[in-house]
């Protein structure tokens, strides 16, 4: 019996030495701190959200490209969402709102203690819009269809909105001509009211940049008319036939010399000359006729589709708005 007994004794005994080595070595390799200091993402909402830069980190420096075309400037703050490497930590933490410019640091510390500190090279693509003269007085007059103010950095896709701001901080928007042109007027047609104004312009992503001063003035008693459309399908019309153009600010003294479609053929752009027959009794219509040789199947341009010789101190050419439909001739 007793040694039967040994022979049980001697595995035991070297069981429990192997579990308590393997113990031990497991132990000593869970606790190991990290010396790892890496920055695996870093990522900076903007827009509330809708739109993310991506930086890329290199070495120690990270590359922030702040996007361009006058559409977003860089805020007071942002709050950047960074990844870094497992039991590390970033001061300041990710999350946390910072003023962005170039030269700002983010530390990363690694579990042994290690540091490595990062900096931002920032590159700013972004230019608001800025008026290049505040001081020379410009006049708008109420339905001016080629408004143009003086002004760098305007949006390339026609975005930008321009307002005349009074001293009350009411604005009034004027109607878009072309990417850099306005008609001098509201969208209903309702007209600006007489007096001194600021100048601002809005983006599309609700930033505004007003003029440091007032340098419009809208002049009382002065209206410039213009042909502006309403209707909801292709305006077919007939060779011959005699039609009413809308038109916005008609006065009986208004004196219209020629109405001409506009329209575009082989990429060139043509006119054909309308026979004006007059002003309507309400002030809301011009009255003109169709060539009777007008060419079938003619369509007038979106933009600038009609134009109007106007006489305001000298002769003045007045198009039409963007309309979603054109004027076609047919049999």
């Amino acid at each position: 019996m007793k040694k039967r007994n040994t022979l049980y004794r001697i595995p035991i005994l070297l069981l429990t030495m192997g579990v308590t080595l393997f113990s031990a070595c497991k132990k000593e390799y869970e606790i190991a701190p990290t010396p790892y200091t890496e920055i695996t993402s870093f990522k900076i909402p903007y827009n509330a959200g809708k739109d993310t830069i991506v930086a890329a980190v290199d070495g120690e420096t990270i590359y922030v490209s702040w996007p361009g075309s006058t559409e977003w400037p860089v805020p007071e703050t942002v709050a950047p969402i960074i990844n870094i490497s497992k039991n590390a930590s970033i001061s300041p933490a990710s999350g946390t709102a910072i003023a962005l410019k170039d030269g700002l640091q983010y530390q990363v510390k690694a579990q042994d203690g290690t540091l490595k500190t990062y900096t931002i090279k920032l590159s700013n693509g972004a230019l608001l819009p800025s008026f290049q003269d505040e001081e020379t007085q410009v006049t708008a007059i109420v339905g001016q269809s080629s408004f143009y103010i003086r002004m760098n950095n305007l949006a390339l896709d026609g975005s930008d909105n321009l307002y005349l701001v009074d001293d009350q901080n009411k604005s009034y928007k004027l109607i878009l001509n072309t990417f850099t042109t306005f008609y001098v007027d509201q969208q209903d047609g309702s007209g600006i009211p007489a007096g001194d104004y600021y100048a601002q312009v809005i983006n599309k992503f609700g930033i505004p940049v007003k003029s440091s001063k007032k340098f419009v003035t809208v002049p009382a008693g002065q209206f410039l008319p213009y042909v502006y459309f309403s209707h909801t399908k292709e305006w077919l019309v007939k060779r011959g036939e005699i039609i009413n153009l809308p038109a916005r600010h008609l006065t009986k003294a208004s004196e219209i010399r020629a109405v001409n479609l506009k329209y575009t053929e082989e990429g060139n752009a043509n006119s054909l000359p309308l026979t004006f027959l007059g002003i309507s009794d309400d002030l809301k219509s011009i009255k003109v006729q169709i060539p009777e040789d007008a060419p079938i199947g003619l369509t007038s341009d979106l933009s600038s589709g009609i134009s109007i010789r106007v006489v305001f101190n000298r002769l003045l050419t007045q198009t039409t708005p963007y309309h979603a439909y054109p004027i076609k001739i047919v049999e």
